[in-house]
């Protein structure tokens, strides 16, 4: 079970994709209109990892896993988003969770 909201990491990229709820996951076509990459996977915010290459009546369906992603590593992978965005400062991203990591994201995705 997924724990909203989620940050979607794209193989080889680093700009990620960010899922506010169930309700966009399910409702946003562009989330499922494509396949995703083997490597591509879904964070959610307790740190779990997904596998997004299973599909099931045209919808995405994620892969459950007990990988969990470890604080550091998520913080690289936001690090990376943001100098991806131009942002600067990136060097000063700390979180105390994945959870506040992805808020960090969402919020760049709301235009906040």
């Amino acid at each position: 079970m997924i724990t909203w909201p989620a940050i979607i990491k794209y193989a080889g990229e680093d700009e990620l994709g960010y899922v506010a709820d169930l309700t966009q996951w399910r409702g946003d076509a562009e989330l499922h209109s494509f396949d995703y990459e083997p490597m591509d996977i879904l964070i959610d915010s307790t740190g779990l990892i997904q596998h997004l290459n299973r599909r099931n009546n045209d919808f995405i369906t994620e892969g459950s896993t007990t990988d969990i992603i470890d604080l550091a590593r998520a913080t690289e992978l936001v690090k990376a988003h943001f100098s991806s965005m131009g942002s600067c400062c990136v060097a000063k991203i700390s979180a105390r969770s994945v959870a506040q990591l992805i808020e960090f994201v969402g919020f760049d995705s709301d235009g906040r």
